[in-house]
C-alpha cells in the first residue's frame, strides 16, 4: 500500500514549542522510520485576522534550506514535499503572489482557523454559548469560507468542518447537515476549479470526542458526489506520534465512499495511487 501524509507541521509552525522533537529533520525521520513514501511538511503561514495586512514572520529561506536537504537525504526512499498551510490567505490578497515565490512549492494548503473579530477556535468557548450564538459562528465561518475557496493559488483544502471539530470536544452536539447547501455549493466551486480535498483524521485522535455524526464523513461524500476525485491524506501532525495516524482507517472510510485513488502533490500537480 502507498502510503503519505499530506499535512503536517514542525517547528517552524507557530503552534509547536521549539523544545519539541519535531524539526524537519525528526519529522522527516519519524515518517520514513513509519514507512511512507510521501511525505509533505505543511508549516502554518498564517494572516493575522487581528490586524489588517499583518504576516506572521517566517523564516522562508532557512526553512526551505532544511527541507530540501531532507528531499536529498531521502530521495529514492521518500518523497519529502515542500508545502504551506496558508490561513487566511484572503486577508492579504495582495501578498499571495509574493508567498507564492518563496520557495518551490509542492503544494499549498488553504484554511480558516480564526473566528473573525474574537480568537481562534481551539479556544473558543462553545460550551457557554446558546444555540444561536453558536449557528452564528459557524455561519461566520462559512462566510470566511466562501472567501478561501475562491482564494487563487491553492491546491488543497483543508478541514472544512474544523469548527465543529472543537466545539464537540467541548461537549456541545453539532451537525453539519444544517448547513448542506452551502457547503455543497463550496465543494462543487473546488470541483470547478479542480482543487483537492483532504481527508484530515485529527478529530479522530481524541478519545470519546471524534466526530459522533459522521461529520467528516458527511463533507468527503458531498465532495465525491460534486465530481471531486483529488483526495489526500491529512494526519495535521504536530509530533512525530500522529505521523499518518488512522491512515488505514481513513483510507477504508474513503474506499466505501467510492473514491479509488488517494492523490499526492508534486510541483501543484496531483499524483495519484490507487487505494
Amino acid at each position: 500500500m502507498y502510503r503519505s501524509d499530506s499535512h503536517t507541521h514542525t517547528t517552524y509552525s507557530a503552534d509547536v514549542p521549539d523544545d519539541r522533537p519535531a524539526t524537519p529533520a525528526d519529522m522527516c525521520a519519524a515518517a520514513y522510520k513509519m514507512g511512507l513514501s510521501y511525505f509533505a511538511i505543511t508549516d502554518h503561514y498564517d494572516i493575522s485576522p487581528y490586524i489588517d495586512g499583518f504576516r506572521q514572520k517566517f523564516a522562508f529561506a532557512q526553512w526551505q534550506k532544511e527541507l530540501l536537504l531532507e528531499r536529498e537525504k531521502y530521495a529514492g526512499k521518500m518523497y519529502v514535499a515542500v508545502g504551506l498551510e496558508y490561513g487566511e490567505p484572503y486577508l492579504f490578497p495582495a501578498g499571495i503572489d509574493e508567498t507564492l515565490s518563496y520557495a518551490p512549492f509542492d503544494v499549498m494548503l488553504g484554511s480558516v482557523h480564526y473566528v473573525p473579530g474574537t480568537t481562534g477556535y481551539l479556544t473558543f468557548p462553545f460550551h457557554e454559548c446558546t444555540e444561536d450564538e453558536r449557528r452564528r459562528v459557524f455561519d461566520d465561518y462559512l462566510d470566511a469560507w466562501e472567501q478561501l475557496v475562491h482564494t487563487p493559488g491553492i491546491d488543497v483544502f483543508t478541514h472544512p468542518t474544523y469548527p465543529l471539530r472543537y466545539c464537540l470536544r467541548k461537549g456541545v452536539p453539532f451537525s453539519m447537515r444544517d448547513w448542506e447547501e452551502r457547503m455543497r455549493m463550496f465543494l462543487a466551486h473546488i470541483v470547478s476549479r479542480g482543487c483537492g480535498l483532504e481527508f484530515n483524521a485529527a478529530p479522530y485522535r481524541v478519545p470519546d470526542k471524534g466526530i459522533p455524526d459522521h461529520t467528516t464523513e458527511t463533507v468527503l461524500r458531498w465532495y465525491k458526489e460534486a465530481g471531486g476525485e483529488i483526495l489526500t491524506f491529512a494526519s495535521d501532525a504536530h509530533f512525530q506520534k500522529d505521523i499518518a495516524a488512522h491512515h488505514d482507517f481513513a483510507l477504508r472510510v474513503a474506499r466505501e465512499i467510492g473514491f479509488r485513488y488517494i492523490a499526492v502533490y508534486k510541483e501543484h500537480k496531483p499524483e495519484f495511487h490507487r487505494i
